[in-house]
């Protein structure tokens, strides 16, 4: 149920890797087809690209979010659509800076950045590197950002269930990007490659620990109540998560 409006939304001529932050939840899901479509016809892997991988899920994500909100399917919509909008807004903060300022990109991105070319990795494994630096990487800030925006605290019911929700979301799609590889290259690699990259999907699918988010996030809103310097905090979250995404990211094919 995406938005009709968005419906074969075209891509500018420019790079969209470069525009602005986006203002709501609409505008990302367009974003995310316009990212997809430039990397697909501009990239030399085309759809196998890093990025075009890892925008293709997150497209899938943001619109079962805002099918969700529609359906009232959710506790708290407007905190579940703020903290994707949120948490949209740093990917692509990353992605721009990444064509900008290389230097200030996240190490969480830098990962996938560097290695979206690479002939030898999975789209698979471009998806769960993603989903890395989104959940351990950028959902704890975002959670912390969306409560101070809206004037509540992490520790609530609401809060919580806001970010189960949206980290089933992202497992969820993360098993369908699974079970889309497994079934298209059963019959094209060698079964012995296969059944060494499907022995580690189990551990890129995981990956994303939603459980250690909320309590990076839980830390991060204690130093900032507090007043605490925070930036060597979130330098370690994004050490930890930049690590464990060129894990996910060494050669299998």
């Amino acid at each position: 149920m995406a938005p009709q409006q968005l419906v074969g939304a075209l891509f500018p001529a420019t790079s969209p890797y470069s525009e602005p932050a986006v203002a709501g939840l609409a505008q990302a899901i367009s974003r995310m087809e316009q990212i997809d479509a430039y990397a697909e016809t501009h990239e030399p892997r085309g759809q196998h690209d890093g990025v075009a991988c890892f925008s293709t899920l997150y497209h899938a994500v943001l619109c079962r979010v805002w099918e969700g909100i529609h359906l009232g399917s959710f506790r708290s919509p407007e905190f579940v659509s703020e903290l994707t909008v949120v948490l949209a807004n740093r990917y692509l903060s990353a992605l721009r800076a990444n064509v900008l300022a290389a230097p200030m990109v996240p190490d969480a991105w830098s990962a996938l950045f560097d290695r979206r070319a690479d002939a030898h990795v999975t789209q698979v494994q471009f998806a769960a590197a993603g989903i890395n630096a989104q959940v351990n990487f950028d959902l704890p800030i975002a959670i912390v950002d969306t409560c101070t925006r809206l004037e509540c605290s992490p520790c609530s019911a609401a809060v919580l269930s806001a970010c189960h929700e949206l980290t089933r979301i992202f497992a969820e799609e993360m098993q369908a990007v699974r079970t889309q590889f497994q079934h298209r290259w059963e019959r094209l690699i060698d079964p012995s490659v296969l059944a060494r990259v499907t022995a580690k999907i189990n551990d890129w699918t995981v990956i994303a620990d939603r459980a250690i988010a909320w309590e990076a996030a839980l830390r991060l809103w204690e130093l900032r109540a507090g007043r605490s310097n925070e930036v060597a905090f979130i330098d370690r979250l994004d050490t930890i998560a930049g690590g464990l995404s060129r894990g996910v990211l060494i050669p299998v094919l």
